[in-house]
């Protein structure tokens, strides 16, 4: 593992000095995190949970009953652990009341293409067995398999290699980070061309947001949709970006723990251009009060309830959003 680990970090580097980016000592420490999660992940069951390894116990039993290695399971937890074993799924949209399914069959009806973007796809659903529902980009292409590398192409990125081959119009773009997007270029992934972007938990856990909004509103086309998660510390940064980049705010839920906030964009037609800041961007806020379904504020308890805490643009925008977590 360490020195696939090692491989991933120089190719990721590479990538990196391509698009001419260099992450500060925060973005860098993230990334080579995720890269141990990411080879860690492989090794599991898709989707299979994993706790904390904050309850050591269970978690090495955890570990142990899917690698049957008592050597694997004891340098993962030495390194970072993986949560899950990533299997790709839509469920952080679901929550924030997002239909993936619906949205690409409209904009495949609309302009005849569908160009969709996942960051950190992981298995990408490829070795989970089909759902009843496309919930993943597997069941999503074999939805519209008669266009699938035609007219509809699925792209995913991972920190590492996951596939080795993989059908017509699915394709995997390893050692590629959610601030590193603009690499995707150079793969044939033009900017302005991308109708759906999605991040399950990637762009969650790298602390780059400013260049990954930058990226993602650039690879979306007019109109495009970007539903991510992020950590409640940095809603004041991509409220900030989001507004200099074009994305108007669609959809918010906070998910709470781990899944932090999750939010859906649409690239604005005319977006506007105002330059964000250069440098390491620091907005301090106080101290984030995580309101779960079921808890109160005095801001949230005005309106009307929402199932998971949903709330439409028009009703609580991100402005309004960020009173809530002060």
């Amino acid at each position: 593992m360490f020195i696939a680990a090692a491989r991933a970090r120089k190719s990721i580097l590479g990538n990196f000095q391509t698009i001419g980016y260099e992450p500060d000592e925060a973005a860098w420490r993230s990334i080579r995190m995720g890269v141990k999660r990411d080879l860690q992940a492989r090794r599991l069951r898709p989707n299979v949970p994993i706790p904390s390894r904050r309850n050591p116990i269970k978690y090495l039993d955890a570990v142990y009953r899917e690698t049957g290695s008592i050597r694997e399971t004891f340098v993962s937890f030495l390194h970072d652990g993986a949560w899950t074993s990533s299997g790709g799924s839509f469920r952080l949209a679901e929550e924030v009341g997002v239909d993936l399914l619906h949205e690409a069959d409209r904009r495949l009806r609309t302009d005849g293409a569908l160009q969709y973007l996942e960051v950190g796809g992981g298995w990408a659903g490829l070795r989970s067995p089909p759902p009843s529902k496309p919930r993943d980009i597997a069941s999503l292409a074999r939805h519209f398999e008669n266009g699938l590398g035609q007219n509809v192409f699925f792209h995913f990125t991972n920190l590492t290699q996951w596939h080795a081959e993989l059908p017509a119009g699915i394709v995997e773009h390893p050692y590629v980070t959610a601030a590193g997007l603009s690499i995707l270029d150079t793969h044939g992934l033009q900017a302005g061309t991308v109708d759906i972007l999605y991040s399950q938990a990637a762009a969650y856990f790298e602390t780059d947001v400013k260049s990954f909004l930058v990226a993602a509103s650039a690879l979306l086309r007019n109109g495009g949709l970007l539903v991510f998660n992020l950590r409640p510390e940095f809603a004041g940064l991509v409220s900030e970006c989001a507004r200099a980049n074009g994305l108007a705010m669609r959809k918010w839920c906070n998910a709470g723990g781990m899944n932090g906030i999750i939010v859906a964009f649409e690239k604005q037609p005319i977006a506007w251009r105002t330059k964000p800041p250069t440098g390491n961007v620091k907005i301090h806020l106080p101290r984030a009060e995580l309101l779960r379904p079921g808890e109160s504020s005095a801001m949230l308890a005005e309106l009307d309830p929402h199932p998971a805490n949903q709330r439409d643009a028009g009703e609580l925008g991100f402005p309004q959003m960020l009173e809530v977590f002060r």
